[in-house]
């Protein structure tokens, strides 16, 4: 594979032998990490110090980081454990305040990917290939879930680095970073050694679109009193008569609506998943699917975890991942007009899917 230009590319061409490196992109605000015994600063992309902004990074550098001195680069962002998805960036961005930190930070809880050490113990690791500073770096990050070793992933054939991208993107990310095996460390942009495959949005669907309920995962934190924090949602298969996943949600209710579905899902709750739903994915709760809501995403992606549209060659055994809603958020419940069989069709989607692109070029 080769790279195509210093900022977007295709992945596709002559570094097949060694293949590339492939890191997600998350969609969050720089933040370098400097720690010394137990003195822990940040700054940002500019240089600009933010250590007071983000007090739980602190605490986790300081359990999580296993060397005397370091510099990390990490990509900050805020993330939602109800629906276990990633928030927007105009969300993350809350967390830049000079006010209110605290309650901020139980409101907006950060994780830190870490994608890069910069220094160790007193050695400066800039000039030294990728390779060697992940795996120096491999044993630096201790496991837990606030700091997090961004996963890297040697691919050497554009079909799968379209399928990460797909699944990146269905996740709620910005997308990935392909680099070269041997790049040193870049600061600042781009250039041929690193470069960012993202799917280019106009930022909003032109359309809404009706989801089914499936069910609801358990609300944590918070949302503990409500009962239920994220939902899983489908749509209708007319060719199936099933139910089938596009997407879980976890944003766009108030806590008097949380606690709203909550009742009303638990008057027609299963123990079991119902006949007419295909989904990968389980919920807390099953629930009979009736209830309707209207929906409003960014975008339409491919992912394996979702069910809508997936498809399975008979000749070749290939596999089409589903369908999947990027940052979807409740927008107003439709069941006292609609019937479940009245939500978006699958076939729809994929009219939605394909047109969103269109209007893009």
């Amino acid at each position: 594979m080769s790279f195509d230009s210093p900022s977007t590319g295709s992945g596709q061409g002559a570094q097949d032998k060694v293949g590339v490196d492939v890191q997600l992109k998350y969609d969050g605000f720089r933040v370098q990490i400097h720690k010394e015994g137990q003195n822990v600063r940040m700054f940002s992309r500019n240089l600009e110090e933010m250590t007071h902004m983000f007090p739980e990074l602190i605490k986790a550098t300081l359990s999580q980081v296993k060397a005397d001195t370091a510099i990390l680069d990490t990509e900050a962002l805020a993330y939602n454990p109800q629906s276990e998805e990633f928030l927007p960036f105009q969300e993350t961005t809350k967390r830049r305040r000079k006010h209110g930190i605290e309650e901020a930070a139980l409101k907006l809880p950060l994780k830190a990917f870490v994608f890069d050490i910069l220094y160790k113990d007193g050695k400066q690791l800039l000039d030294e290939p990728l390779t060697k500073r992940m795996k120096i770096l491999d044993g630096v990050i201790k496991e837990d879930d606030v700091l997090i070793r961004t996963k890297n992933q040697t691919v050497k054939d554009p079909k799968t680095l379209s399928l990460l991208l797909e699944d990146a993107i269905s996740k709620g990310l910005e997308g990935l970073v392909v680099k070269r095996l041997e790049s040193p460390y870049e600061a600042g942009g781009r250039n041929f050694n690193w470069v960012k495959l993202k799917r280019h949005s106009d930022g909003e669907l032109s359309d809404t679109i009706d989801c089914v309920i499936l069910g609801y995962i358990s609300g944590r934190g918070k949302r503990t009193a409500f009962g239920a924090g994220a939902l899983l949602v489908g749509v209708y298969d007319k060719t199936k008569d099933e139910f089938v996943s596009i997407s879980r949600i976890g944003t766009g209710l108030t806590d008097e609506e949380w606690r709203e579905i909550h009742k009303r899902a638990d008057k027609i709750k299963l123990d079991h998943k119902p006949a007419r739903v295909n989904s990968l994915i389980a919920p807390s709760v099953w629930i009979e699917p009736e209830i309707v809501i209207e929906v409003l995403a960014d975008e339409i992606t491919r992912s394996p975890l979702h069910t809508a549209g997936a498809s399975t060659s008979s000749a070749s055994g290939e596999k089409t991942p589903g369908f999947a809603l990027r940052f979807p958020r409740l927008v107003s419940f439709r069941d006292k007009d609609k019937k479940a069989e009245d939500a978006t069709s699958v076939e729809e989607i994929k009219q939605l899917y394909e047109t969103q692109y269109s209007r893009q070029k």
